[in-house]
């Protein structure tokens, strides 16, 4: 599902209407027409239903105009009800405007205060309301008039539909201006608007609807955006079903190199990770002291013969041996440890990378103050960080990380040249070329240790199978969330385990090509 930001949306309109001459007046009239729908999906037949709709003085209370006049048309009883003056309209808002008042449909002005009791008193009884207060151009917070009626609305228990967003909420963060509507349903017009998709969203979108109002295909194709929702039908695309004359040869052999004396636990569930989501072979690279422990947990996979260091870690001495091991795909990091010896191992291997590789954990804490290691690599890399581990890395705070993610891995991606999976809620991919990837599976459960380790198996197996990396990325984040919702599903979110996860990849996969 493409995503778009309200400039982006401004010059798709624009495009309709100037370069293949739509009417402004025909894609209001298609916005408004979808919540309409939208209405009589949740409340059955309108007649006889009471209906509070509160507009604002642009074009997004142009569409509540659309809205209320289908609606009376219906047989619903209409409250309507003005944020400014009606005199403000212009355009296609005033054209709809003159309708209804040539209809007879009448509305208040609550820009006088002493009239908003009246609209509480009235929402109160109402069946549904409507929000078109606010579109996606809103910058500044929310305050007076506009602000009690947003807050009005939260306390009602009258369900809301929002006009293409949650009157209040930023088109780009996801987040509230102030205050914002916490609606039922949201109805966006032409495209995802990019905030709707981010996880600071949720608390106001409710049931997101994408609504076609009949542009052109040519505008979408035209459009600059780059930036996509994950989805079922993205995943379909891709990871296809096995052909029937299949052999283990064909599903990529995965090399890990992964595990320490304090940390086995991590190098079995990124293992276990790929090799769930189907990689033909796996051969891991681990610590001696920990290959009966990794054997036991997963017999299907094999171990490359290395020597031990010192202190128990995998060895330099044993780079040549690793870098010419014959596999498909490399996972460099889960669970090595952060002593000296490993780390550099770690930055002596990645220039003799000959396939491409999915950098986490230890592996990116190994390349903290190195970062044209990622810049010089000859091979796709994909990282896999943490918000922690994006802050280390950029040396900036976790919460300047999490304050814009989207611009955060973009950055990056486009500064060392390598796909940037930032993990958390609303995973976000980044390419070095500006393509965005936004993920919407998953679930609270999933922040729990060794989630991270069965994502980045997951992505090495996309990644050994000739998957691009930013698709593999993307494939492997959304089945890996889904198959968080799965173990969710039984066991709830307290408890969950990456392990309880790793087992409910397959039936994950599976759910994409029932």
């Amino acid at each position: 599902m493409r995503l778009v930001t309200a400039e982006e949306m401004r010059l798709a309109d624009e495009a309709a209407i100037n370069e293949y001459g739509i009417p402004g007046l025909l894609l209001m009239e298609n916005a408004g027409q979808a919540v309409v729908r939208q209405a009589e999906k949740m409340l059955g037949t309108l007649s006889g239903k009471k209906a509070a709709i509160f507009c604002g003085g642009g074009n997004n209370g142009g569409d509540g105009l659309v809205v209320a006049r289908h609606l009376y048309n219906r047989g619903c009883e209409v409250r309507l009800y003005f944020l400014t003056d009606p005199d403000v309209f212009r355009g296609d808002a005033l054209t709809n405007y003159t309708i209804i008042a040539n209809m007879g449909i009448s509305g208040f002005q609550l820009y006088e205060g002493n009239r908003l009791n009246v609209a509480r008193m009235a929402l109160w009884s109402s069946d549904i309301a409507i929000d078109a207060i606010f579109g996606t151009g809103l910058r500044d917070n929310v305050q007076d008039t506009a602000l009690a009626v947003i807050n009005m609305l939260n306390e009602s228990d009258t369900p809301v539909i929002s006009c293409d967003i949650p009157s209040g909420l930023s088109s780009t963060t996801g987040k509230p201006l102030g205050a914002a509507v916490k609606a039922k349903a949201t109805v966006t017009f032409g495209f995802c608007k990019l905030g709707l998709a981010l996880p600071a969203s949720r608390p106001y979108v409710g049931e997101l609807v994408v609504a076609d109002i009949s542009l052109p295909l040519q505008v979408e194709e035209n459009l600059g955006s780059r930036r996509e929702l994950i989805d079922e039908e993205f995943c379909r695309r891709w990871l296809l079903p096995r052909e029937v004359d299949s052999y283990k040869g064909d599903f990529g052999h995965v090399g890990v190199l992964a595990g320490s004396l304090e940390m086995p636990g991590a190098a079995i569930l990124a293992s276990k990770g790929a090799l769930k989501m189907g990689a033909g072979r796996l051969t891991a690279a681990l610590p001696m002291a920990i290959r009966n422990a990794f054997t036991a947990q997963l017999p299907e996979a094999m171990l490359l013969a290395t020597s031990d260091n010192e202190i128990g870690g995998v060895a330099t001495d044993n780079i040549e041996t690793l870098a010419s091991f014959p596999a498909d795909a490399r996972l460099i990091g889960p669970g090595m440890g952060r002593d000296e010896l490993t780390l550099q191992m770690i930055r002596d291997f990645l220039p003799m990378l000959t396939v491409p590789a999915v950098l986490d954990a230890d592996a990116l804490f190994a390349i903290c103050g190195y970062l044209r290691l990622l810049k010089k690599s000859n091979v796709p890399l994909v990282i896999t960080p943490h918000p922690g581990e994006m802050a280390k890395l950029l040396g900036v705070s976790i919460a300047d990380v999490q304050g814009n993610r989207v611009a955060v891995a973009e950055g990056f991606a486009k500064q060392t040249d390598v796909v940037v999976v930032l993990k958390g809620a609303g995973t976000v991919i980044a390419t070095p070329e500006g393509r965005i990837f936004i993920n919407d599976t998953g679930n609270p459960g999933m922040a729990t240790g060794g989630s991270g380790d069965v994502l980045a198996g997951m992505i090495a197996t996309l990644l050994a199978q000739g998957m691009v990396p930013a698709v593999a990325a993307a494939c492997a984040v959304w089945v890996h969330g889904r198959a968080g919702d799965l173990a969710m599903g039984e066991g709830g979110m307290a408890g969950l385990l990456a392990g309880d996860i790793v087992e409910k990849v397959p039936n994950a996969l599976n759910s994409i090509n029932r």
